[in-house]
């Protein structure tokens, strides 16, 4: 939609300059018309054709007009008397202003000065009139190469577009196969040393089960991120708003992480609003926004460190912050540049955080389709060395 918008207002804003471009020219042809060619035609050429030029006005009209008169008059004359006669009878005494009576040609009874005279005319009219209706052609070959090369322009950005996205899409799949298979791998040696009995010790057999539902539950966490980011990107996909108390409900979801920042010895630092924050949402999926940023906290901060979850809002609740800040260590640049895009992580945390890389995609996906921004802010305060941070505005 947006690059439509930007097609219409480019081929408005240069047709409005080529008629503009049309129309100085135009002035200028008259002016050169009225004033050089005119005067010349008239003092020098003379005769029946020019030496009414100037009368009656000035501009392109008069060479249309003597053009039109120097043509019909040539094309009656090759014609019977009777016929042009005839013609001139029914066009009555208006057409007589165009093509004056006294002026009907006859090729047949003139000299030879008199024809090489009227071809002469002839030819500087057609000129004359090539050279009024020049900006007009010169105008319209613009107007096509302008928008010709813009939609060539337009045309590239899409295929670029979509190559970018079959790229990223392979990488997406790619990433998908990379983490599935490790659990996989697992959970199938696992059942095979259980089904052979390899291991023999109740305690062993105990670990190998825990780790078939640690490595299970962590595929269905996968697929179940996967597909939440393949509906939220579906054409069919559309939000249910409501209005809801958004401070209400971001204590809901950091209360769902309350316990798991006490196991891990993450100390939480809150700083929300006690009134009622009231706001237009869709409850379900921004609710799934703040709990996915809420859990990439978790993953991600140290044991000892801290994090600081505040909302902010002006007094007239037109615009809110939520930040959601830590004291860990710093984004590498290079992850940091991508972050919200899906299956971008530290390789680290592939491997050991046991993140997907979807959760902030998800996320900043959710927030855009709510007509908010979700940024990464690494100005380090004295709260955090790094935050995520949403912004809404009414």
């Amino acid at each position: 939609m947006n690059g439509k918008k930007q097609i219409d207002t480019y081929i408005i804003r240069n047709f409005l300059l080529v008629v503009l471009g049309i129309a100085i020219c135009e002035i200028f042809v008259n002016i050169i018309y009225s004033y050089m060619v005119f005067p010349f035609l008239r003092n020098e050429v003379g005769g029946p054709v020019f030496e009414q030029f100037g009368q009656g006005g000035y501009g392109s009209s008069v060479v249309y007009s003597a053009f039109f008169w120097l043509v019909t008059g040539i094309v009656m004359s090759l014609l019977p008397s009777w016929f042009s006669n005839t013609f001139y009878h029914y066009l009555g005494s208006g057409f007589e202003v165009y093509l004056p009576a006294q002026y009907n040609l006859d090729l047949h009874s003139m000299s030879d000065g008199m024809l090489l005279y009227y071809v002469g005319c002839l030819v500087i009219l057609i000129l004359l009139v090539v050279a009024a209706v020049l900006p007009y052609i010169i105008g319209g070959y613009v107007f096509t190469r302008l928008i010709h090369d813009e939609l060539h322009y337009f045309k590239n950005i899409e295929k670029e577009k979509h190559m970018e996205y079959e790229r990223k899409r392979s990488l997406m799949l790619s990433d998908i196969a990379h983490d599935l298979k490790t659990p996989i791998t697992t959970i199938s040696g696992y059942a095979q040393a259980l089904r052979d009995d390899v291991v023999e010790d109740e305690q062993k057999k105990k670990q190998y089960l825990d780790a078939i539902c640690q490595k299970s539950k962590r595929m269905d966490d996968l697929i179940g991120l996967f597909f939440e980011y393949v509906k939220i990107d579906s054409e069919g996909f559309s939000l249910h708003k409501e209005k809801i108390d958004l401070a209400e409900l971001f204590r809901e979801n950091i209360a769902l992480f309350y316990s798991d920042f006490e196991r891990k010895g993450i100390g939480v630092e809150l700083d929300i609003p006690e009134e009622s924050v009231i706001w237009e949402l869709d409850r379900i999926q921004f609710s799934r926004a703040l709990s996915n940023l809420i859990g990439n906290e978790l993953r991600h901060v140290e044991k000892g460190k801290s994090i600081l979850m505040k909302m902010q809002c002006d007094e007239e609740q037109e615009e809110v912050r939520i930040v959601l800040g830590d004291t860990g260590e710093q984004i590498e640049d290079s992850v940091a540049q991508h972050i919200f895009e899906p299956f971008v992580m530290g390789d680290s945390s592939r491997n050991s955080k046991g993140g997907s890389g979807l959760g902030l995609s998800i996320a900043s996906k959710i927030v855009k389709m709510h007509g908010a921004v979700l940024y990464l802010d690494r100005n380090s305060t004295k709260d955090y060395t790094k935050a995520f941070v949403i912004v809404l505005r009414k």
